[in-house]
């Protein structure tokens, strides 16, 4: 079987140079096509031969809609531009955790898509975790409203639970109140009340934006985004990403395969760092990439997991990357 042509889309904005650098070396030979917002950093270049350059790059930034829009932008550009077969989409600080050749192995399996996500309407944890920032524009007076609810459904209860990519709370205060918020927030889950685009046929899903997809895939993802139903809703939502990308998938019927990352347990809102004592939980994981690795390419973690689990001979930086870079 011939070997699949992987594109490797990053999506860049505050992270060392040299960090990335690494990333793409680590990737070779397939192309990284980088999305870099040079706003955020305006001195930023790379050294690794593979690397190739998103055009007219978005204004990014967390929770920000550019970071969407950036994404999408990319991987039009590389239907454009590109000859590939499958694309996968990396944070800076993502690492390959398995050697590059079983994640060729993997692209070229059954699957159309590689993701993990959460029905929303589905499931309480998510509904009342989430479903406000769904059916609600951010920055509106019922999006508010819907929020304080959702607090209020959860009260004191510190459970919670990590999957899809993502975590979501779980276990409901005591009282009346809970059920009155869950009923608000299903009331809004239903386009009439909630003015959204959500019905029968476009079904919301929340999970982690980290995906990967066949060609044909990407081809009918882009479209359909631009599209102004889709594009003028999901842009008005908080973190829209997370409910934009597994909708979007779902809705299209993919046949779908598990998320090609390891996702380290959030903190708050934010992934948590890999550190040493996690190596064996990526060893034992059945994932190809892992995230939230430390923004420096000499860190020991870096280091050792590039050797010992991706086999990467020499995982080390271009001294001048690395000065542009710190």
């Amino acid at each position: 079987m011939a070997r699949p042509r992987i594109v490797f889309l990053v999506m860049s904005a505050v992270s060392r140079a040299s960090t990335v650098d690494q990333l793409a070396a680590s990737l070779a030979p397939h192309p990284v096509l980088v999305h870099h917002d040079f706003t955020q950093t305006a001195d930023f270049a790379l050294h690794s031969p593979n690397v190739l350059w998103v055009p007219d790059p978005w204004r990014t930034g967390w929770a920000n809609f550019g970071f969407v829009e950036g994404i999408f932008h990319s991987m039009r550009h590389a239907l454009e531009h590109i000859e590939f077969d499958y694309l996968q989409l990396l944070s800076p600080t993502c690492l390959p955790i398995r050697p590059m050749r079983d994640f060729e192995a993997h692209a070229q399996g059954p699957c159309d898509a590689h993701f993990d996500c959460i029905d929303l309407l589905r499931d309480r944890d998510a509904l009342m975790s989430v479903g406000y920032r769904a059916f609600t524009p951010q920055d509106t007076l019922r999006h508010r409203v819907l929020r304080k609810l959702s607090v209020a459904y959860f009260g004191d209860s510190t459970g919670r639970r990590d999957e899809a990519g993502i975590w979501l709370r779980t276990g409901a205060a005591p009282g009346l109140l809970p059920y009155v918020a869950r009923a608000a927030v299903r009331a809004f889950g239903h386009p009439t009340i909630g003015r959204h685009v959500f019905d029968a046929r476009l079904r919301p899903y929340y999970g982690s934006t980290w995906f990967g997809a066949r060609r044909d895939m990407i081809a009918e993802l882009v479209p359909l985004f631009y599209t102004p139903r889709i594009h003028d809703y999901f842009c008005r939502l908080r973190i829209a990403d997370e409910f934009l990308i597994p909708t979007l998938l779902m809705h299209l019927g993919v046949r779908k395969g598990p998320l090609n990352h390891y996702i380290q347990k959030y903190d708050d809102a934010h992934t948590g760092k890999i550190q040493d004592g996690h190596i064996a939980q990526l060893r034992q994981s059945r994932a190809f990439f892992a995230r939230k690795f430390p923004d420096d390419p000499h860190a020991t973690v870096r280091w050792r997991v590039l050797k010992e689990l991706a086999g990467v001979r020499d995982p080390g930086v271009n001294t001048t990357s690395a000065a542009a870079g710190s």
